[in-house]
């Protein structure tokens, strides 16, 4: 399907839910998970003249992400027509993996537009295919001064753009790996054939992910 001017599209989301002592269950090579990033979920869609970050309720993103360069991930993509997005920025000023603030950051997790084709109908596993010739799968961050490796996010060579990392099983022990830092609420699951739907209405891509949360005084499952 051709996307050759702005329209919103809603990220997909998960509704329904599982508790820890579930994950058994869907561990069972038809399914994925990737982190749950605690942060806003939103969309960024990019071309060559504009981009626009929006959040999951068609709402306009104010907190600043000046410093994220979406443009240079854009050049490099190939892309001529849009390039839609979906993903975590990071706003809420939760403790990354070292104990210190990680903030105005962008983690991208699904791809729904791609050089100007909305690529209704394609696998999860062949978006994160794509997603993984933009991004490489790789931990580790070479700064000016330093190195900083990440256990669960993978790094890009641009400036504040990380991609979620894919786990194919052994999802408890990814869980209970993660829960303990600030920024991770848990972990998605997603089933790995399931085919991206329209996304002009806030649950049409929901019924191939569930959530799997920590407890906090706010939320219990």
């Amino acid at each position: 399907m051709k996307y050759t001017e702005y329209r919103y599209i809603y990220p997909p989301r998960p509704e329904k839910t599982t508790h820890f002592s579930e994950l058994d269950k869907y561990d069972n090579g038809t399914f994925i998970a990737q982190p749950k990033y605690n942060g806003t979920c939103c969309v960024v869609f990019i071309n060559a003249a504009q981009q626009r970050v929006m959040n999951r309720h068609n709402g306009v993103i104010t907190s600043d992400y000046n410093s994220i360069d979406f443009k240079s991930l854009y050049d490099d993509s190939g892309c001529k027509g849009w390039l839609v997005l979906a993903g975590e920025f990071l706003n809420k000023n939760k403790k990354g993996e070292d104990g210190n603030p990680f903030n105005l950051k962008f983690i991208i997790f699904d791809l729904l537009v791609f050089d100007g084709d909305y690529i209704i109908g394609t696998k999860l596993s062949e978006r994160l295919d794509i997603l993984n010739n933009m991004i490489p799968e790789t931990s580790t961050l070479i700064l000016k001064d330093r190195m900083s490796s990440f256990a669960h996010l993978n790094v890009s060579k641009y400036n504040n753009i990380f991609k979620a990392p894919s786990y194919y099983g052994n999802f408890k022990d990814v869980y209970e790996s993660i829960v303990d830092t600030d920024l991770y609420e848990g972990l998605v699951l997603k089933r790995k054939d399931s085919k991206l739907g329209l996304g002009f209405s806030e649950k049409n891509n929901s019924d191939w992910q569930i959530k799997c949360r920590k407890p906090t005084k706010n939320y219990d499952f």
